[in-house]
This record gives C-alpha cells, sequence and structure tokens, in this order.
C-alpha cells in the first residue's frame, strides 16, 4: 500500500483529502500544515508520494520552495494542489519536476489519476535507476575500455578501465574529441569512418575487431584491440568504443615468434645434413645397397624432406608475423614460375598414378612479382594437390585478362568440407585443425595466402566434397601496372 504524506494550511482540506485517500486504498502517513513541517516530516516518515499546496500562508517556505528541499535532500516526488494559476506559478512548478498538478476543488477520479500515475512513474524510474546502476557497476568493472561519444565525436561516458588504460581521469576525459585516443595515422582512417556510422549507421569497420594504435595521455602510444557499436537515442547516434591494451599480448606473440624461428634455424642445418647423407647413400657413394636398405632410405628421405619443409615454413610464418619478410617485386614470367613449381612435384603425383595435365600459353605472361614468392605460393598448392589427390587428375593452367596473370591448380581429389572452408588460409587452420593422416595441417595455405597478399596478388579456392579442389591464383600484370 502506498503511504502518502499530506501537505495544506487549511484543516478542512486535509480532513477531507485524508478520507478520500484512504477510500481509495492509500495509507496517509502524515500530515503537514507549512512547508518547514513538510521538511520535517518527510524526513521523519518517508513517504512514496507528497501531496503539496503550493501556497502555504505566513509561513517562510512555501510549497514549492519546500519542494525544491525534499527533491534535492530525499528525491520523494511531489504532487501541487492549489486553487490559483498563473504563468509565473507555473514556471516555478516546471523548475521542481513535479509527478503531476491538480486544481482545487478537484474531483475524486482526476486526483486518484495523478496519484496513480506518479506513483507508476516513481516505480519506473526507480527500477530503471536501479538498472543504470547495476549496468554502470558491470561496465566499471570490465576489463576493457568501454567508451561512449555523441554525434559531435566527442567522449560522452568514461569507464574505469578507460582511465587505466588511456590514463585521463573521467572528469578530464569527458568532451574530449575521439580523435585524442587514436595516433595522428589511426585517428586519419577512422574519422572518416565514423563520419559515415553518424551520417548513415553503416560503415565495414562496426563490428569488426580492430587493431589501432591508441595514445595514452602524454602522448604515449601503445597496441590497442577495439570494436565498435552504434545506438540511437531521442534521433541522436551514439558511438560505443570497447577496447584493451594489448602491449603484453604482442611481447608473448613476439617471444612465441622468436621462439619458433630460434628452433626453426637450429632443426633445419642437421636436417639438411641427413638428407645430403641419405641423398649420397642413394646415389650409391656409400657402396651397393641391398633393396631393403633402398626402401628403408627411401623413406627416411621422404620424412626428412617433409620435415624440412615444415621448418621452412614456420620460419616463413614466424618472418611474417614479425613483418620482415622483404619483396623484390619485378616483372616475372609467370609461365616460367609455374613450370619451375609443377616440376618440383611432376615426379611425385606421376610416381602415384596421377596424371598430370598442363596448359600453359606459348607467349610470356609478364606479372609484377617476387619470384621466389610466387614460386612458393604455386608449390605449396600443388604439393597439396599432389598429396592429397590418390586417383584422377591434377590440371595447371596459366592465362591471363586485361590485368591478372592467373593459374588454376585443379584436382579430382577428396575436396574440402564445408566446416572447413572458412578457415582456409587462416592461422585458426593452423593452430586449431585439421592435420590429416598425410601431414597436413595448413601451414603452406596460409603461406600462400600471405605471400600472394603482400604481392598485390590474391589466391581464391573452390571445392565440392568427393569432387575435388580448385585453387585460382591472381597476380597484377606488369603492363597494366605500368599503364
Amino acid at each position: 500500500m502506498a503511504r502518502l504524506l499530506i501537505v495544506d494550511d487549511e484543516a478542512v482540506i486535509l480532513i477531507q483529502l485524508k478520507e478520500y485517500l484512504r477510500d481509495m486504498g492509500y495509507e496517509v502517513a502524515g500530515t503537514a500544515v507549512s512547508g518547514e513541517d513538510a521538511v520535517e516530516k518527510a524526513r521523519e516518515l518517508n513517504p512514496d508520494l507528497i501531496l503539496m499546496d503550493i501556497y502555504l500562508a505566513g509561513k517562510k517556505l512555501d510549497g514549492i520552495s519546500a519542494s525544491v528541499r525534499i527533491k534535492e535532500e530525499m528525491n520523494i516526488p511531489v504532487i501541487f494542489m492549489t486553487a490559483f494559476g498563473g504563468d509565473q506559478v507555473l514556471e516555478r512548478v516546471k523548475n521542481v519536476e513535479p509527478y503531476g498538478f491538480v486544481l482545487k476543488p478537484f474531483q475524486n477520479t482526476e486526483l486518484k489519476a495523478a496519484i496513480d500515475v506518479a506513483l507508476i512513474r516513481k516505480d519506473m524510474e526507480s527500477r530503471l535507476r536501479e538498472s543504470e546502476e547495476k549496468l554502470r557497476s558491470v561496465v566499471n568493472t570490465a576489463n576493457e575500455a568501454i567508451i561512449t561519444i555523441n554525434n559531435e565525436k566527442q567522449i560522452i561516458f568514461w569507464n574505469r578501465a578507460a582511465q587505466t588504460c588511456f590514463g585521463y581521469a573521467e572528469q578530464d576525459a569527458i568532451g574530449l574529441p575521439l580523435v585524442a585516443l587514436f595516433s595522428e595515422g589511426d585517428a586519419k582512417v577512422l574519422e572518416p569512418e565514423v563520419d559515415r556510422i553518424i551520417q548513415t549507421g553503416v560503415s565495414t569497420i562496426l563490428g569488426k575487431s580492430l587493431e589501432v594504435s591508441g595514445r595514452r595521455k602524454g602522448d604515449v602510444f601503445f597496441p590497442m584491440e577495439c570494436s565498435l557499436a552504434t545506438w540511437r537515442m531521442n534521433r541522436q547516434v551514439f558511438l560505443t568504443i570497447i577496447g584493451k591494451d594489448i602491449t603484453e599480448r604482442k611481447k608473448i606473440d613476439q617471444m612465441k615468434s622468436d621462439f619458433v624461428s630460434l628452433v626453426s634455424h637450429q632443426l633445419r642445418t642437421p636436417l639438411a645434413g641427413i638428407m645430403g647423407c641419405v641423398d649420397n647413400m642413394l646415389w650409391g657413394l656409400s657402396g651397393t645397397l641391398s633393396f631393403k636398405q633402398m626402401e628403408y632410405l627411401q623413406v627416411m628421405k621422404e620424412i626428412s624432406s617433409r620435415g624440412y619443409r615444415i621448418i621452412a615454413n614456420l620460419l616463413n610464418i614466424s618472418r611474417l608475423e614479425r613483418g620482415v619478410i622483404s619483396m623484390d617485386i619485378r616483372p616475372v614470367d609467370l609461365c616460367y614460375v609455374a613450370r619451375n613449381a609443377v616440376q618440383e612435384h611432376s615426379a611425385a603425383i606421376e610416381s602415384k598414378g596421377v596424371k598430370l595435365a598442363v596448359d600453359f600459353p606459348d607467349e610470356e605472361i609478364l606479372v609484377l612479382a617476387d619470384k621466389d614468392k610466387l614460386f612458393e605460393a604455386i608449390s605449396n598448392v600443388v604439393h597439396n594437390a599432389s598429396k592429397f589427390t590418390d586417383a584422377g587428375k591434377i590440371s595447371v593452367r596459366v592465362f591471363s585478362d586485361d590485368s591478372e596473370g592467373k593459374i588454376k591448380i585443379s584436382d579430382t581429389g577428396p575436396g574440402i568440407p564445408p566446416e572447413s572452408m572458412k578457415y582456409m588460409f587462416t592461422r585458426n587452420q593452423i593452430l586449431s585443425g585439421n592435420a590429416t593422416y598425410k601431414g597436413g595441417c595448413g601451414l603452406g595455405l596460409f603461406i600462400s595466402k600471405q605471400f600472394m597478399q603482400l604481392q598485390k596478388g590474391d589466391v581464391d579456392v573452390q571445392s565440392r566434397v568427393g569432387k575435388g579442389t580448385a585453387f585460382t591464383f591472381r597476380i597484377p600484370l606488369a603492363q597494366a601496372a605500368e599503364g
């Protein structure tokens, strides 16, 4: 049952209101006849709602002044009652933000409606305030920096993690422009995208994880991962940025990469020595070998070659992740590179009884590429086709259009399951998936994709389970680039 406090300096109205309210099902917690008395009773009784007469004759505090004190101190909602109006009174009443306004003499139904609406509003505001407090608590305990900007691209919300991340206290951060949080280069990229989001609600960066350079107070820069989301309220667009400092993660990644590079270098040298000794023995330099010895040496050669290839791939991945891959881009004949890459695996393909079909044009197709990186990218895919195709045919076709040289490598192997296609060419394929009984773990495909993109080209894949797989390489023509 709602508890009400009645404030009026006329005893007859107080008695009448008490009867009305009790009949309506409300509890009258108390009454007051002056503004000062109303403030004291509000402190003492803490009612759910106050019915306040505006004019309280002969007192220092009228109803409006008393309501201001009650609102500031206790935030108890007030409904004003008066027999007099006027613009000046209404203007003062609005500043108090009352929950209702009823004119004397009032009808019971009007009074009840005003009280019910006020109590509903109070309950809704209380729930909203509780929800906001819970949300603020969650946001402030989050490990990620959470920042909200308005359509003027100024910060209007800043949680504790943002303070830790960027070094600004909340009162200093509020009002800062968004670009103050990023390096100059990243700010130039982000600002037009933010403008587009504010104007249209659409952008290619929304919902994506971005790696940027954050700017801490004092112009200290650090690696940062963030994502952006947009929302609207009262026809205004707001943008929330969730980000975190990834300095430690970058250090760990660098340590892993350095470790892989070091171990790979240490392993490759003795393995190359083993392969050289095996080859010398197979060539007869150590004397005549029995059939069984030849068989064992062939197995050793195959295992060693596979291990050497994996180590070389690990080194390439380490270099890619550290950004130390150098590119020597110059015009090269795509047919020449493709022919050599296919030749490297032709013996292995034909030894399995798989047909190798090549279709190269007679004339050169000059492309802008790093010859060694292009060779390795193509070789990795031909090697995969050789490894997984046990019957049928492997086809390699070189051709061009107006702007690109192209190579299509098709096989009749088992194909790639749809669930694996989305991880193709990604680090996820390396780290989490699908090592096979033939030693495939995705290293070569990841490297091929990276090498092609570094040469402003690309490689795509199409596959059907049970039907085979086709990879298509694309690389800019030298003539097209010059034109």
